[in-house]
């Protein structure tokens, strides 16, 4: 018997087993419970997908989960649509994920929180991150779906309340796929043309399905990351959405946006009739205050009485006169008592006094005075000058050195 006996490898059965599993569900949707879910850094998500009696293997490759508009976690109620492949290597089969959805709202509510929390963390709704709108906006760009009934409301309220001010519309996708990064281009095109005073993006009301564009992490990263003011207005009052909370101003509807977005003319009038008010108030009471110092010092007695300010300035002339010439003769006559002191000083050393004190200079007939007795030979004349006159003498003889 073990001649007629059929043997297959583990390959080649894996291989069978692969290819009846493969085409007959090649194309399956499978509802389950997310468990196990790791977003590998590759891109790709592997996770289990199970209820109460069995469990699916699932890979959801990059190029697939990309589009998703929801973030995947444990616990979440899916639909998921791909084909059941063989990992051969193992022996194991698995749901090769194309598409995902979350099965219910309650799934919807679940990424929401999860989302929420998220963001919530990183500090994207802190009050401090939120810039100031422009109170006069010129220019005011808006994202939305170009055929909604949002954006003709809009319309029309802008161009009633502030005709003056430029719209810019660049069209998006406000719902299904796609639409939360389309929402996102148009942001970033906005704020490439840096002359946007205010961005305005939303729609009209819907289901939570309808507006789960705004719930999507692209979307609120997008609207955090722009340098330009942003007011978020989706659906109806009562909706609130993930981009309403990043936003730096939620309006609760798009007609509530256009309203705050715009002063209209008549309170652009109103206001300007109250300043002009202020303006003239605040003059009238500076007239007024002048006027009062004027009064006051018209009430001075200098004004009243100027012959009186006339002599008592003249008064005051007349006693800084007198200081003047006071301190100029106490001047002068200290110099005076100096001079005199060099006067005396200087007759101490005055040659012609020390001549009348009986003293003469002998000058040679060249008139260099003669200082040393050598300096005339016996039988020379020389002149001798004193104190009252010159006379001419004549040298005899030499004469011993006597103290």
């Amino acid at each position: 018997m073990s001649g007629n006996r059929t043997t297959l490898t583990v390959s080649e059965i894996t291989a069978q087993i692969k290819g009846q599993i493969e085409s007959q569900f090649s194309r399956v949707w499978v509802r389950g419970e997310i468990s196990n879910f790791k977003h590998h850094s590759s891109g790709h998500m592997y996770f289990t997908v199970k209820d109460v009696g069995a469990e699916l293997r699932c890979v959801m490759f990059r190029g697939f989960n990309q589009s998703l508009h929801f973030k995947p976690e444990d616990g979440m109620d899916v639909m998921i649509q791909g084909k059941i492949t063989v990992y051969e290597p193992r022996g194991q089969y698995q749901l090769m994920v194309q598409l995902m959805e979350p099965a219910g709202i309650g799934t919807l509510y679940l990424a929401f929180e999860a989302l929420k929390k998220q963001l919530m963390g990183e500090g994207l709704f802190d009050e401090s991150n939120k810039q100031p709108l422009p109170a006069y906006p010129k220019r005011i760009g808006i994202v939305t779906s170009p055929t909604g009934a949002a954006l003709r409301d809009m319309l029309n309220i802008l161009k009633r309340r502030a005709p003056q001010v430029d719209i810019i519309i660049r069209p998006a996708l406000v719902q299904g796929d796609g639409a939360a990064a389309d929402v996102a281009a148009g942001i970033q095109a906005l704020e490439s043309m840096s002359n946007i005073d205010l961005i305005i993006i939303g729609r009209g009301g819907g289901s939570l399905e309808d507006l789960w564009a705004f719930n999507e992490e692209i979307l609120a990263r997008a609207i955090g990351n722009c340098s330009i003011p942003i007011m978020s207005a989706v659906g109806h009052e009562t909706d609130v959405t993930i981009s309403d909370m990043v936003a730096d101003l939620r309006a609760p509807t798009p007609s509530a946006a256009a309203e705050l977005a715009s002063t209209s003319i008549s309170e652009l009038s109103q206001t300007i009739r109250h300043q002009k008010n202020q303006l003239h108030r605040a003059l009238e009471n500076r007239l007024n205050q002048l006027w009062q110092e004027l009064d006051h010092l018209v009430d001075r007695q200098s004004l009243q009485h100027p012959r009186m300010m006339i002599m008592r300035n003249r008064e005051k002339l007349d006693n800084i006169m007198h200081q003047i010439d006071f301190s100029m003769h106490q001047f002068l006559s200290m110099k005076s008592i100096k001079l005199k002191g060099f006067e005396k000083e200087l007759s101490v050393l005055n040659p012609s006094d020390i001549l009348h004190r009986g003293y003469s200079i002998a000058f040679s007939d060249d008139g260099s005075i003669i200082r040393h007795a050598d300096d005339v030979n016996a039988g020379e004349t020389f002149v001798l000058k004193t104190g009252s006159g010159r006379f001419s003498a004549e040298k005899k003889k030499m004469l011993p050195n006597s103290d």
